[in-house]
């Protein structure tokens, strides 16, 4: 690739992505030709059900999807230029943890409960120490960043809360200064206060170095916090896609409707949540129309068909719905 054509791309492109698991006889189809694509310095969401595939479409960027069971069926992914897929296992080494990061949901998993959680984050470091780095020193460096005292480099993981475990992973993954962090759900599993903290602290270190950012989340609260662009994923594929403002200004297809529907309004007196009704598609069947259809109080059998083509309803505004015209209408 040419360096102006590699100067013209997004710092990460994935186009048309495909993953599929296989279980028994039958195949997961988890994720179903996702394109995004992210620029340094800015962060954006990926927002859906569990099970919508927004892990898969992260850990593809990562290349640390299952040996077995799992393969990339289709797409491209393509960072600072260079194409992931076809990396050798060597030089994707060498991007883990130093180029690319990423911040796993549960911290009781993501740490070694029997090593210290200091020398946990040296290793990262000695991994792709350049020989003049004292790894110990950047370790307890990272700590304090992270709002942990440096004496604490020590101790183990069972010693600390759970929202200092989170800050420990993150040290773990920013401790190279990556120009991609992915972080998946990284406040899930911490209190309201706690969160805010961690979204902060996220928000504060990819400020310092401009950090490239995919967020994945159930939390609407979190991607209006830290977010500027947003993808809504359903059942494998992007159903909107546009500017923070955009999406919550002006959401356009019923699923991401319905996610806003089902937040709580504090200025209004409401006696019942409006949860979107069903549940997602089984994956290893997936309807042949639009995936969202059998939940859809909108669909008709034009959605039931053939699979929905993405379009623009604003630029850098796109949906995958064929009835936006009436659904706008009717929601005003």
């Amino acid at each position: 690739m040419s360096e102006n054509t590699k100067n013209n791309m997004p710092f990460l492109s994935v186009k048309d992505l495909v993953v599929e698991y296989k279980s028994d006889d039958q195949i997961v189809h988890a994720v179903n030709g996702v394109s995004i694509n992210l620029e340094r310095g800015r962060t954006l969401g990926l927002v859906g059900e569990t099970g919508a595939g927004k892990t898969t479409i992260a850990k593809s960027i990562l290349q640390i999807l299952p040996d077995i069971g799992c393969k990339i069926a289709g797409g491209k992914i393509w960072l600072d230029g260079e194409d992931v897929l076809a990396m050798p296992e060597h030089d994707l080494r060498k991007i883990r943890g130093n180029k690319v990061s990423m911040i796993f949901q549960d911290p009781m998993t993501a740490l070694n409960p029997v090593q210290r959680v200091g020398e946990q984050i040296a290793e990262v470091i000695r991994l792709h120490n350049d020989g003049k780095t004292d790894c110990e020193a950047r370790a307890k460096e990272m700590l304090e960043i992270v709002g942990i005292p440096a004496e604490r480099y020590y101790e183990y993981p069972h010693q600390f809360s759970g929202g200092m475990k989170q800050r420990v992973v993150i040290a773990i993954a920013l401790a190279c200064n990556p120009d991609l962090l992915l972080a998946d759900e990284p406040t899930t599993a911490l209190d309201v206060t706690i969160q805010a903290q961690v979204m902060d602290l996220i928000g504060d270190l990819q400020k310092k170095y401009n950090t490239a950012m995919l967020l994945i989340t159930h939390d609407m609260g979190v991607v209006a916090q830290v977010c500027n662009d947003v993808a809504v994923i359903y059942a494998g594929n992007i159903v909107e896609y546009g500017t923070k403002e955009q999406i919550f200004d002006h959401p356009s297809h019923p699923y991401t409707i319905g996610l806003f529907g089902a937040i709580p309004d504090m200025n209004e007196d409401e006696i019942w949540l409006h949860p979107i009704e069903g549940l997602p598609p089984d994956p290893t069947d997936l309807p042949k129309g639009c995936a969202f259809s059998p939940r859809c109080k909108y669909a008709t059998d034009e959605c039931r068909k053939e699979p929905i083509s993405i379009c623009k309803t604003e630029d850098g505004h796109d949906c995958r719905c064929c009835r936006l015209g009436e659904i706008k209408e009717q929601e005003g």
